[in-house]
């Protein structure tokens, strides 16, 4: 064979390898183009997209944002002064739209990339610089009470509740679906009395329906109180002299008072009762004004499902992401609450629910996991000994 011959085909071998190096170049740029880049051909922008939506029928706007146009701006400022980066394709109403979109109708990202049309990169690092945000906004939307906390209007003086004045709200847990990091063989941790994968979330709520305090990522098999114990030991305090209102399935004690065992105390067994022979002893007066007050908190988680669809239908985030979600979203249904008014179908829906079946107030309580000591027992039997005197010398003078 000629040198000619073999250049020849030397030249034919090298144009085949630049041929094939192309096309795997361009197939690579074609996969990169397809997570990256925009996922559907439609002509409107995500910016352009919000906009047309927020310009839109208020009352539209927040059956699907839960927030009015005006409050959806207001959201996007707050997480502006927290912090949050705006630039390059995105603009503000684009991070809070598609945050609200996740929670509010558990839209998944590749629905949240067709609509807003980004990338995948894009729209979970939006949405993880939101939720950032958003626990920047605690020390201003979540705030515990202290010892000078004015007493609630409900508790007032002539009030049905004046007993219970130095009450600051309740405490409970909820069960949030989970999806646990760990091995098959650790998940039965996460498995709730019902047998439900989930975490188990504790809240100690206001009598105005907010969050004063979220503890979140405990496994679904934990018991209600150990949460709250160990929320103590991380720092949660009461003041001096204040308390708040606890299931049955929590200890007594000065700083946590609880209904009396064995009486009755859910709402639809009092409802069920003739005015004149509502109550068979001071006992169960005390518990059904309890259980009225306590009913703030089981109605609190109501509207937080209600409000945040996702809460009822976990995505699969990794698990500290998922924990972190649960209190991101208690902090935006205290803005909610300051800036509009509940919505009247989540409130309808949450108190149909009064006597929630989340709680362990049926397991039984034990003193180890709330107080230190007998003494906190025992300052605990006293002051609802006294309330439940109250209660029931008021009812006997009218």
């Amino acid at each position: 064979m000629s040198s000619d011959d073999e250049q020849t085909k030397e030249e034919k071998r090298r144009q085949r390898n630049k041929r094939i190096a192309v096309w795997w170049f361009s197939a690579a740029l074609h996969c990169a183009a397809d997570s990256r880049i925009l996922k559907c051909d439609r002509e409107q922008s995500g910016a352009e997209y919000i906009t047309e939506i927020l310009r839109g029928h208020a009352e539209v706007v927040q059956a699907n944002y839960r927030l009015t146009p005006a409050n959806f701006r207001l959201l996007g400022d707050e997480l502006l002064a927290r912090g949050l980066q705006c630039g390059g394709d995105l603009i503000i109403e684009e991070h809070v739209g598609m945050f609200m979109q996740l929670v509010a109708q558990g839209a998944t990202i590749r629905k949240l990339c067709l609509d807003f049309q980004h990338s995948e990169e894009t729209v979970s690092r939006s949405l993880r610089e939101v939720i950032t945000a958003l626990l920047r906004m605690i020390p201003e939307y979540m705030k515990l009470p202290q010892s000078d906390e004015p007493i609630h209007p409900k508790l007032r003086e002539g009030t049905d509740f004046y007993p219970f004045k130095g009450a600051l709200g309740a405490i409970d847990g909820t069960h949030i679906p989970a999806f646990p990091d760990s091995h098959e063989t650790f998940k039965e941790r996460w498995r709730n009395r019902k047998g439900q994968v989930t975490q188990n979330v504790m809240a100690a709520v206001d009598f105005n329906g907010n969050f004063l305090t979220v503890v979140s990522g405990w496994e679904g098999s934990a018991h209600d109180a150990l949460v709250l114990r160990r929320a103590i030991d991380d720092g949660f305090t009461v003041p001096e002299g204040r308390y708040y209102l606890v299931d049955a399935g929590y200890a007594n004690t000065h700083q946590f008072l609880s209904p009396y065992r064995g009486k009755t105390y859910h709402l639809a067994q009092f409802r069920q009762r003739s005015a004149q022979n509502r109550y068979g002893s001071a006992e169960e007066l005390y518990n059904h004004r309890h259980a009225q007050l306590r009913n703030v908190v089981e109605k609190a988680f109501g509207i937080l499902k209600g409000r945040f669809r996702i809460l009822r239908d976990m995505h699969k985030y990794k698990y500290h992401f998922q924990a972190k979600l649960v209190i991101a979203f208690c902090v935006l249904h205290n803005f909610i609450n300051r800036h509009q008014s509940v919505e009247v179908d989540f409130e309808e829906a949450a108190s149909e629910s009064d006597d929630s079946d989340d709680s362990d107030s049926d397991a039984p309580s034990t003193s180890a996991n709330v107080s230190r000591g007998t003494d906190a027992q025992r300052g605990g039997g006293a002051l609802k000994e006294s309330i439940r005197d109250m209660f029931w010398n008021a009812r006997r003078m009218n």
